[in-house]
């Protein structure tokens, strides 16, 4: 390509709007313009809130740059393995800034000579499986281990056992520990992109955060740069994609959400309640249904319950005729020992008159 036609590219792209988005990765809604002014907005409120805390707190808090999605339906796969997002700048600050910890396969002895003959140094530590079944098994030990490193990357192989051996806590924080393959002949630069990368967590929720930068390290261009690329890596992630989402805004770890876009809601709640009327007609219908049948029930019925009630009935009669019966016996003997004592009477009569 001549050099007058690359500096006439060059040019028009340093003339063109902000609020031109690029084509085929966002929504022609989706203005940069608001992205921009969300961006500075957020980290001239960190500034002032960190220098407020500095006069009361002792210890200073992690605080970092989040994109937030917010979709309008949920998915039903949760996936464990992350998916990396390569974006222009580093959201975290480069190590040793930065603490990274390396879970890896045992033995980790025979991972710790590994990186040093690898020659990397920006690793803070290597804990293997063994050690977290153990020395890091019981609460307190896990919690420090998890306050100790901003990073946590894992071997591969054995990602599947980290939610049962790190537990909740981990995952609240969002220190999710990264998977990366220690088998790669270039180690280094295996670790190295692991860092540089930020990373999508697919869950069965509405809203999904991802890093994109640090406050205090990363400048407002540098950031709104990673929202940029961040946001329409993150959306192909999502089921739907841009007709699922619902919001996109930006936050840090103790700020109120910032909004940066929002999907028009026209004809949204008028789908609702045409699909709510089709469920209030089937449910007519549905009971319409019901009172034809019962009448047929309530005949196929009776004739059970008539027969029911003659049975009842039936042993009250006998038992009428049992105690009638009962009744009528004392009478009969009262009424045969009358004459057996007139006959006992008139001997003694007879004595008393010879």
């Amino acid at each position: 390509m001549p050099p007058a036609a690359k500096r006439t590219k060059k040019a028009a792209a340093a003339a063109a709007p902000i609020d031109a988005a690029p084509a085929g990765s966002l929504p022609a809604d989706f203005k940069p313009a608001q992205a921009k002014q969300a961006v500075t907005s957020l980290l001239a409120y960190h500034a002032k809130v960190t220098k407020e805390r500095e006069e009361t707190e002792l210890m200073p808090r992690e605080e970092h740059v989040w994109l937030t999605v917010n979709t309008k339906t949920g998915s039903t796969h949760k996936k464990l393995m992350p998916v990396k997002i390569q974006l222009p700048n580093a959201p975290l600050p480069p190590p040793p800034a930065t603490s990274v910890c390396l879970i890896s396969k045992d033995p980790q002895r025979e991972y710790k000579d590994l990186l040093e003959a690898q020659g990397v140094k920006f690793i803070s530590r290597v804990v293997g499986v063994d050690k977290l079944k153990g020395k890091f098994k019981p609460f307190e030990p896990r919690r420090q281990l998890r306050n100790e490193h901003e990073l946590f990357l894992c071997d591969d192989r054995v990602l599947p056992l980290m939610p049962k051996l790190l537990g909740k806590m981990f995952f609240d924080v969002k220190k999710q520990p990264i998977p990366v393959n220690l088998l790669r002949k270039d180690l280094k630069a295996e670790l190295a992109r692991a860092i540089n990368s930020t990373y999508f967590h697919p869950s069965t929720g509405t809203s999904h955060s991802i890093r994109i930068a640090t406050p205090g390290t990363t400048t407002a261009e540098q950031t709104l740069a990673n929202l940029l690329a961040a946001v329409p890596a993150a959306v192909g992630q999502i089921p739907g994609g841009w007709d699922n989402v619902l919001s996109v805004g930006i936050k840090t770890s103790s700020s109120v959400l910032l909004p940066v876009w929002n999907a028009k809601l026209d004809g949204r709640f008028a789908a609702a309640g045409a699909a709510e009327g089709d469920v209030a007609m089937e449910v007519v219908e549905e009971v319409k249904e019901v009172k034809k049948a019962a009448p047929a029930k309530k005949t196929v019925d009776k004739a059970p319950v008539k027969a029911a009630a003659a049975a009842a009935e039936t042993p009250k009669k006998k038992s009428s005729t049992i105690g009638s019966g009962a009744v009528s016996k004392p009478k009969k003997e009262a009424v045969g020992k009358k004459p057996a004592a007139k006959g006992k009477a008139a001997p003694k009569a007879k004595k008393a008159a010879k």
